[in-house]
């Protein structure tokens, strides 16, 4: 499941700020990857103020962004999500586009456990899905997932 953590300084989003964020994040996920964006976790955390610097010099209008995704996604694919999460997280806070910084984190999948299975490699996904439970293939399908064309 990719997981997105944002920080903000405290204070600085709304509540329905937080929310468009959060969404925007999971549907840029899921365009640019395939993944159904219901297992997007998308986390804000506020930071406190005078927590960071650059180059010595407080700075308080900046947002940072780690996302930790699955590894095996393309040069593109990553580019494409970055860009487009900048830009859409730029939009919601009416900060400009460089005060906002994405990094992404790949992990192997054997290095992720959810629902309580390692994850499978990038285009194993329909396999993954067809050796789980019968109950966890029915809340996964509750969920939105699509039997035929289960991807992470």
């Amino acid at each position: 499941m990719p997981t997105y953590v944002c920080q903000v300084p405290a204070g600085f989003l709304t509540v329905p700020q937080r929310s468009a964020i959060a969404e925007a994040i999971s549907h840029s996920h899921s365009e640019a990857t395939g993944a159904p964006p219901f297992f997007v976790q998308v986390v804000i955390e506020e930071m406190g103020t005078g927590v960071r610097f650059l180059g010595g010099e407080l700075v308080a209008n900046h947002i940072w962004i780690y996302g930790h995704i699955r590894a095996g996604r393309t040069k593109e694919q990553k580019t494409k999500l970055m860009l487009q999460i900048m830009r859409d997280v730029a939009k919601v806070t009416s900060l400009p586009e460089e005060s906002i910084w994405v990094y992404l984190n790949n992990l192997y999948p054997t290095d992720m456990v959810e629902y309580g299975h390692v994850l499978p490699e990038p285009g194993a996904e329909q396999k993954w899905f067809d050796s789980l439970p019968e109950s966890l293939k029915t809340y996964l399908v509750g969920l939105g997932t699509e039997r035929n064309s289960f991807v992470l």
